[in-house]
């Protein structure tokens, strides 16, 4: 039978402990929650019991998936079927050199290259001599995951080329736990010039081959200290260029893309601070652009002269933009918005460009939110939404100013083939681009693309679209729909399905003819967006007939930010999950499909969600798939020693504060979970994780399996990889092998296992 944990009794204390980081109001006396699997915490990954117990839920997992091995291995090779193995990127040009990276079929992970600009090697199928005659390879993560000899998990954070190409830097993580060494290689002779180890994933050069900027983390594992390294130097000649104390904010370090400045940002939740360092001068020391005030949000980039500031000050909820002259930043009432000398171009979408010009203050759902800024010489590209969706917009500007700061020129919004899609700015090497700006873009049926947008003409021109093997999107039908929450709020879901299961003659946008199996996703969390973008690894399930829905619920930002900060978070949090819950319920009510066909899906953050909405309404759904679940709210969030704990309680709240305590712990799932019948559960984790700990999906499914009603036959089941972390495999074949057992276990649940495959309709 299923493996049953002990129960040992463990007060936990929420409120004031002496010695302790329990907030700014903590309750005394505290109160206490009795957690009898507390036990199962071991910070160390060294306690026997602890994982000879997680090794008997894997011999469970595994002796009650044994069916399905033959369906796994072959839902395995049809997802790999979808997946062109020998592909290169679309090449990015810097100076004299244009870099990409390929992969190459049976090979796990992705390598680096470059070579002359406007070479063709890219276009090559990875064979041939004229590929090895011009290619450069700088990197091949397949040769660092082979010399690892700590785990099978490898997954390389960043890398950069140095100001003159002639040296590479780039970080890796080598077990899963997100903690990084960083090592610098002359790319003429390959070697290894410099290393330093234990620090956070980003590296940024400074203003020339001999600098570089990275950041160390705390105990908690919290970026907070930037650190200036000359390259071959001993590390304890390393400058400390920035500390931040308080355990709320994160630190990141990123460079313009002009070269002029280092950005070091340290961030909350919801307030932040950027210092500049200014590249022009030797060893210069860092500078704030705007002291920290409470929940004040700001981004900065630079361009001739003038900072460009995305901010939520002066109670602009959906963030506005602002420059100010670089020399003189400080005071925010000064900062001004841009002006406007020419034209608004580009048809329907011209109308969300007034907003941008404007305060970012009008807050309904689906207004203009401006998310960030991206300068280059001749433009600056604003990225945010409307209406739901991703927007782009495109500033030219004009050269001379007018004495109130930089003037734009003209404006256009860039017009994809559909507006339902994931846009944005993609990976921009130079400042200036005389060939236009990098653009992405997909849809849920259109694969991964990459274009250069010409201002002048607004035109996009194709550079590369993902190839996708056995895939025609001509196939497949969208719909959009929405769902009333239980406030009145309008919730809505994107849907993709085959064509097939439309009535003949149905018009774009119509919902399946019949009840189908529907797979409903959700997040919900840190104003995270779950775009409606393409990913090949849905075929398997759309082609036997199932509906793939996701829900824009709450706590996401996809309405903009009012969906998240006023309604999604702290003592609102429990709107995400009725928004769920109606989502699920408003599928069924239109017919698209019913509770015995519905599987559920959630991961991390999400897999909270899936908790909480498996107490709630447990009869909405057939099968549920749970994804490194935070589950475990009330213990983990009272405790400041656990990793990210301090700055999620401008998330959730505090429960060691007494008006959140309660609220907290009426929808943490751990505390409860209730006598009644639960669906199909999958949970999978991983031991390194550190960012949700490997105990709580641990607890979960030990409560879960002892206060459940249901026959035994209902699989409960916990799957832990005990060599990765929170992002699972780092090797794209593992990553595909572990989908395809969760895959086989959802859709064998909803009986589909027989299921034949839909062949092409549309052809």
């Amino acid at each position: 039978g299923a493996p049953v944990a002990k129960k040992v009794s463990h007060r936990v204390l929420f409120g004031k402990v002496d010695g302790e980081n329990r907030g700014e109001k903590p309750m005394d006396p505290p109160k206490y929650i009795n957690d009898h699997y507390f036990w199962m915490r071991d910070d160390k990954r060294e306690n026997e019991e602890v994982l000879g117990h997680l090794r008997l839920e894997n011999a469970h997992t595994e002796q009650n998936t044994r069916h399905l091995s033959a369906f796994k291995d072959s839902l395995y090779e049809e997802l790999k079927s979808h997946v062109k193995e020998t592909d290169t990127t679309a090449p990015l040009a810097r100076g004299e050199w244009q870099y990409y990276t390929r992969t190459v079929e049976g090979l796990g992970y992705v390598i680096h290259c470059r070579e002359p600009r406007g070479g063709s090697a890219h276009t090559v199928d990875g064979k041939g001599s004229e590929l090895q005659a011009r290619e450069e390879v700088l990197l091949d993560e397949n040769e660092l995951a082979t010399g690892n000899t700590k785990s099978s998990y490898t997954s390389v954070g960043a890398l950069s080329v140095s100001p003159s190409q002639s040296r590479m830097a780039f970080t890796v993580d080598t077990f899963g736990g997100e903690t990084y060494d960083l090592v610098v290689r002359d790319l003429a002779s390959g070697s290894e010039i410099d290393r330093v180890d234990e620090i956070d994933s980003a590296v940024v050069w400074g203003r020339n081959d001999e600098t570089l900027f990275y950041l160390k983390m705390d105990d908690q594992h919290r970026p907070y200290q930037v650190w200036r390294h000359t390259v071959g130097a001993d590390q304890s000649k390393d400058e400390l260029m920035f500390e931040e104390s308080n355990e709320l904010f994160w630190v990141s370090v990123d460079k313009t893309l002009d070269g002029k400045y280092v950005l070091i940002s340290s961030a909350s939740s919801e307030t932040s601070e950027v210092h500049t360092v200014d590249l022009s001068a030797d060893g210069a020391p860092s500078k704030v652009v705007a002291p920290r005030r409470p929940k004040v949000l700001y981004s900065v980039d630079h361009r001739e002269g003038h900072f460009y500031i995305v901010t939520n000050d002066l109670e602009n909820a959906n963030f506005r933009l602002v420059t100010a002259p670089a020399s003189l930043p400080g005071d925010p009432n000064t900062w001004m918005p841009l002006t406007m000398a020419g034209t608004v171009k580009g048809g329907s979408a011209a109308a969300g460009l007034a907003g941008l010009f404007a305060d970012g203050s009008d807050v309904s759902p689906g207004a203009v939110m401006v998310e960030g800024v991206d300068c280059f010489a001749g433009q600056v590209v604003v990225s945010g939404r409307e209406a739901g969706f991703t927007k782009v917009w495109v500033l030219s500007m004009m050269d001379g100013e007018r004495g109130g700061g930089p003037v734009v020129a003209e404006a256009s919004a860039v017009e994809f083939d559909s507006a339902e899609c994931e846009c944005g700015v993609g990976a921009n090497l130079e400042y200036d681009t005389p060939n236009g700006v990098r653009l992405f873009y997909s849809s849920l049926v259109a694969p991964p693309t990459s274009f250069d947008y010409d201002p002048a003409s607004r035109q996009l021109k194709l550079v590369k679209q993902k190839e996708v093997p056995l895939y025609d999107p001509a196939d497949y039908a969208t719909a959009r729909i929405e769902a009333d929450s239980i406030d009145g709020r309008k919730v809505p879901m994107s849907l993709v399905f085959h064509k097939s299961l439309l009535a003949p003659g149905a018009p774009p946008g119509s919902l399946p003819a019949a009840p189908a199996p529907t797979h409903l996703y959700g997040y919900g969390s840190y104003g995270i967006c779950i775009d409606p973008d393409f990913r090949a690894s849905r075929l398997p399930l759309l082609n036997r007939g199932m509906v793939y829905a996701i829900a824009h619920i709450r706590g996401g930002g996809e309405m903009g930010r009012v969906w998240y900060e006023k309604e999604g978070k702290y003592l609102r949090k429990r709107n995400t999950f009725e928004d769920f819950v109606r989502c699920a319920e408003e599928l069924q009510l239109q017919g698209v499909t019913t509770s015995q066909l519905t599987s559920t899906e959630g991961r991390s953050a999400g897999g909270l969600l899936m908790g909480t909405v498996l107490n709630m309404r447990p009869d909405l759904f057939k099968v549920a798939v749970a994804g490194v679940p935070f589950v475990d709210v009330m213990t983990t969030m009272c405790d400041a020693s656990i990793p990210l704990t301090v700055g999620e309680w401008e998330e959730w709240g505090n429960p060691n504060e007494a008006e959140y305590f309660h609220y907290m712990q009426s929808y943490s799932p751990v505390n409860n979970i209730v006598h009644q019948d639960y669906p199909a559960i999958l949970v999978t984790a991983g031991l390194h994780d550190p960012r949700v700990q490997y105990w709580e999906p641990m607890k979960w499914v030990a409560k879960l399996r002892a206060k459940r009603t249901n026959e035994e036959s209902v699989p409960l089941l916990l799957k832990v990889d005990l060599e990765a972390g929170h992002f699972s495999a780092s090797d794209r074949y593992k990553y595909l092998k572990e989908l395809s057992f969760d895959y086989a276990f959802m859709l064998d649940q909803l009986g589909l296992m027989q299921k034949q495959k839909i062949v092409g309709t549309s052809k």
